[in-house]
């Protein structure tokens, strides 16, 4: 924000998502005021709308951002240090995006978001974290990245070979996540960032519904309406 702007505690914009990091956001990080749980991966091909035009595109590259409140509404995208007198919890220690935004001036803001982001390898390595989280993430995006689940989703409809492995995918994804969990003993607010977000809630943007069985399976459902599942840029 520039001399002379002045914000009037609206809310409006930590409503519609936290900021994205960049790399001089890493102190925060380091110090303590921002800790991995506070955070959420939006990874590379996932759907999101681009603030700057509305549209609702693939993101060419992975970014984190600060998450909602853990286990919110999945229509909110909220930031968690807001608080309910629309004040900022962390106001004397803002990420680089928050100091930019204003909202009836966004050039600041626009013109920095490709501004040295920064990814999770990234910050695992800068906050020397154990290796083996950082080969998990690896591990993970090899066998779910967005890129092959869109080839086979566009396939499933004709071609069940496609269906069932789009389903082992899904199936993966929450099976790792529950042996990080149990083995890894890792928070399961940490896993939005280690991971990004469930398969099971984003590939709706497929317009695909993963439907959890009562045996514990799950039943992939073709919807005829795409409701969009991800968040802003």
């Amino acid at each position: 924000m520039e001399k002379g702007q002045s914000c009037r505690q609206c809310g409006t914009c930590c409503k519609k998502g936290g900021p994205a990091l960049h790399a001089e956001d890493m102190g925060l990080l380091i110090s303590g005021v921002l800790q991995l749980q506070d955070l959420c991966a939006f990874r590379t091909g996932e759907f999101v709308r681009d603030t700057s035009n509305g549209r609702i595109v693939p993101l060419p590259a992975e970014i984190v951002k600060i998450a909602p409140p853990f286990r919110a509404r999945p229509d909110d995208w909220t930031c968690r240090f807001l608080t309910g007198d629309n004040r900022c919890f962390i106001h004397g220690s803002k990420p680089a995006e928050c100091e930019a935004l204003f909202c009836e001036e966004p050039s600041a803001l626009l013109a920095m978001q490709d501004h040295e982001r920064l990814d999770r390898i990234k910050i695992l390595k800068e906050l020397k974290t154990p290796a083996w989280l950082a080969d998990s993430v690896e591990a993970h995006e090899e066998r779910c990245a967005y890129g092959p689940l869109a080839e086979l989703a566009g396939q499933m409809a004709d071609d069940k070979e496609s269906r069932q492995a789009f389903l082992h995918v899904v199936e993966y994804d929450r099976a790792f996540r529950d042996l990080i969990v149990e083995k890894g003993r890792v928070k399961p607010e940490m896993l939005d960032f280690l991971f990004g977000r469930p398969l099971m809630k984003t590939i709706i943007m497929f317009g695909i519904d993963a439907r959890q069985n009562a045996d514990g399976s799950v039943t992939l459902v073709q919807m005829t309406r795409i409701p969009h599942a991800g968040g802003k840029q």
